[in-house]
């Protein structure tokens, strides 16, 4: 009887430490993803203060005429 237990027990152990290291991968790979997504984010405002700069010195050329 004790020895069923303890390997019931063992098998448990097993399966949650096989849940965990899935789990483990799933968050490891939406923050990978997120870590890209935030770099493209930085990008595109980056762009899009060149692109406001770019803007203005038109205006600016622009008044100039």
């Amino acid at each position: 009887m004790s020895k069923e237990i303890i390997n019931e027990y063992k098998d448990q152990v097993k399966s949650l430490t096989e849940r965990i290291k899935e789990l483990t991968k799933e968050v490891d790979d939406r923050d990978a993803k997120i870590k890209r997504q935030l770099i493209i984010l930085e990008q595109k405002d980056s762009d899009l203060k060149v692109l406001e700069e770019k803007i203005l010195e038109t205006k600016e050329t622009v008044n100039k005429l």
